[in-house]
């Protein structure tokens, strides 16, 4: 590999540290410990749910995972959409971050996320398996 291509792509994984680094410190990431309490289960029942597909963590590294409080519902409960989106999306959380907080002309410019809130979750769906079959939106 040459070394300008080697600087690019170290300065690549360097901004993608950053913005990692950026997305997983904003005020609405939880830890743990904080989503637990937030839905009345302990740390480990989170955990468990995280590693399932029932709720979104992603891996700050240093900060450990995090959770984002805007996956629950007006009922404080996690979005009913995330076990699947998991499924379709290869069960990666950042595939999952991604897609809802991404806007999909396949939803008509929304987020991923706003159409879940808004109950299209059949057209959130639709939308994630497209694009995991590589279609384009």
């Amino acid at each position: 590999m040459d070394a300008d291509l080697e600087a690019a792509l170290a300065g690549a994984r360097a901004r993608g540290r950053k913005r990692v680094a950026e997305i997983v410190a904003g005020e609405d990431m939880l830890s743990a410990d904080a989503f637990a309490k937030l839905l009345g289960t302990s740390r480990v029942t989170v955990n468990a749910r995280r590693q399932s597909g029932q709720v979104l963590g992603i891996d700050g590294a240093k900060r450990g995972f995090r959770f984002p409080v805007w996956q629950l519902d007006k009922d404080g409960r996690p979005l009913g959409a995330l076990p699947a989106l998991h499924a379709m999306l290869g069960n990666s959380a950042w595939a999952v971050y991604r897609f809802l907080v991404s806007r999909h002309g396949a939803l008509d410019g929304r987020t991923g996320l706003r159409a879940l809130q808004q109950g299209d979750d059949a057209s959130v769906l639709a939308a994630a398996e497209g694009m995991a079959r590589g279609d384009f939106d």
